[in-house]
């Protein structure tokens, strides 16, 4: 407990008392020789009487002053103490909020004292001003929180723009632009964890300064990483000085390259979304001291949406991504008309073909060269032929429909080209093909050929199965097709008479003469040779 003052009333009465007692010892023993109860009272002189009472009276008025003087100055000094308290704690409460990137504009240098020196927050206490000073402090500090409620505006803002962002590239963007008023940085990059947790990738990253050393798709193992501490802790990491860093850890290739852009001070954030470290973001600059533990905290307001943001649009974007693999593996197996009705949840997709064209290829000699050859061999003869095949059909505009063990089939119809053409470009994709197995050899040193036939007419397509999808043509355009590929020779292509009506125009041919055709009888046929 605090030690209490006495009341200088009584001290005062005290006094006078002694006073008394001492003016009637010195008249009964020193001056008059008279009793102590006579001089006790004053019965010898009655002024003397007087005068002690007066004197006494003095005593105790003086310090009935003294104790108001003493119990006003008290409680002055309990004011200030507790203006000063005051003004102590608005001071910690603004340093809390104040940001150090952007401290020359903000609010709170105290005025200087008569010696040009700043004033501390205790010297509001002893000045006779204070509750100016205090008010135009307190004025300044309400416009420095108008300023943090901006900035955490500011990252509400952020945080529903890039909500709204689907894919992690655009939400970075998003993320880069808007958080540069807030936090100072000059790259701002993230990299994520791999599934299972031991590898962080550098996925995304952009600077103001147009040379990035630190590549996009660097891994690294996470285990023997630093980062690895910034999991466990789940807290930011700051180094306010990079190339000391690198001195103290050389063995840190990501730092070195980090260094070598000119990058002087990090800010390291984990991303953890429900409770599941994904991956860091990394604010970077080219100056040093850079970040301090305001930062941290700005950071921390965002970090959970942000984390569940950035997981959920690499989701997205990996999904797109499945997804354009899934529809360029759709279009390997069936024409992009009949692969968006599927996607379309069409059931069932079929259409008629009233005018198409069928091809159909055939290695010579496969067969023999798959049964003594390793399955290696056999795939890769079948890579070199049939990946230029499907080149071949962009570029004249043919469709591949399917490759049946070494037999390769194409159409071309009204559907793929305009109406005097495709058959036109399906004749010029089997001249091509040929050409394209010139020089193409078998292990044995064999040359490698096809025989192909061709046929126009009517037919009619569609998708089957429900769980393994395939689409096929059927019809008497594909039957005759296959019935010319059968009866060609090997590095010939035999068609029709209506495939020959239709092109010689355009197309030299050779006659090969009637052949009787499965289910069709005679059939009057040419060999395709070259375009006119």
């Amino acid at each position: 407990m605090k030690s209490q003052s006495p009341n200088l009333v009584w001290i005062g009465l005290g006094v006078g008392v002694f006073y008394w007692l001492t003016e009637s010892l010195l008249h009964a023993y020193v001056f008059d020789k008279l009793p102590l109860s006579v001089t006790l009272v004053g019965e010898d002189d009655p002024n003397e009487l007087w005068m002690r009472l007066l004197i006494s009276v003095l005593f105790v008025g003086f310090g009935w002053i003294a104790n108001r003087s003493v119990t006003a100055e008290r409680l002055m000094k309990v004011d200030a103490q507790r203006l000063s308290r005051l003004v102590r704690f608005l001071d910690r409460y603004k340093q809390s909020l104040q940001h150090p990137a952007a401290a020359p504009a903000l609010p709170g240098t105290l005025p200087a004292d008569g010696n040009g020196e700043p004033a501390g927050v205790d010297d509001l206490a002893r000045d006779d001003d204070d509750i100016g000073r205090l008010t135009r402090f307190l004025t300044e500090l309400s416009q420095f929180v108008d300023v943090r409620f901006k900035e955490l505006y500011a990252l509400l803002q952020l945080t529903r723009d890039i909500n709204m962002g689907l894919l992690l590239d655009e939400v970075l963007e998003k993320a880069y632009a808007m958080l540069q008023p807030i936090l100072p940085y000059d790259r701002l990059s993230v990299a994520l964890i791999d599934d299972d947790g031991l590898v962080v990738r550098a996925r995304w990253a952009k600077s103001n300064h147009p040379e990035i050393l630190l590549p996009l798709g660097y891994r690294g193992w996470l285990r023997n990483s630093s980062l690895k501490d910034i999991i466990s802790t789940g807290a930011p990491r700051i180094i306010n000085d990079l190339p000391a860093y690198l001195n103290a850890h050389p063995g840190s290739d990501a730092t070195r390259l980090m260094v070598s852009e000119g990058i002087r001070s990090s800010l390291t954030c984990p991303l953890i979304s429900m409770g599941k470290p994904i991956g860091f973001m990394f604010f970077s600059s080219r100056s040093v001291d850079t970040y301090k533990h305001v930062h941290v905290e700005i950071f921390k307001l965002i970090a959970g949406h942000l984390s569940i943001v950035v997981e959920k649009s690499d989701l997205y974007q990996r999904v797109l991504l499945e997804k354009e693999k899934s529809e360029r593996l759709l279009l390997n197996i069936m024409p992009a008309r009949i692969a968006a009705r599927l996607g379309a949840g069409e059931k069932p997709v079929a259409e008629n073909l009233p005018e198409v064209d069928i091809l159909f290829a055939d290695i010579v000699e496969f067969t023999e060269f798959a049964s003594r050859y390793p399955p290696e061999h056999v795939l890769d003869l079948l890579q070199n032929l049939f990946v230029p095949l499907d080149r071949l059909c962009k570029v004249y505009g043919v469709e591949k429909v399917k490759t049946i063990g070494d037999e390769y089939m194409a159409m071309s119809s009204s559907l793929t080209s305009a109406d005097d053409t495709h058959l036109r470009n399906l004749a010029q994709f089997a001249l091509e093909a040929l050409r394209l197995m010139e020089g193409m050899r078998y292990p044995d040193a064999r040359p490698v050929r096809i025989r192909m036939g061709m046929h126009t007419g009517t037919a009619v397509a569609g998708v089957i199965g429900q769980e393994k999808f395939a689409y096929d043509i059927w019809g008497d355009a594909v039957n005759v097709a296959s019935r010319m590929q059968v009866s060609s020779e090997a590095g010939r292509i035999l068609v029709t008479q209506d495939v020959y009506t239709r092109l010689r125009q355009d197309f030299r041919f050779e006659e090969r003469g009637i052949i009787e055709v499965k289910g069709k009888g005679p059939m009057m046929t040419y060999f395709l040779t070259a375009k006119k």
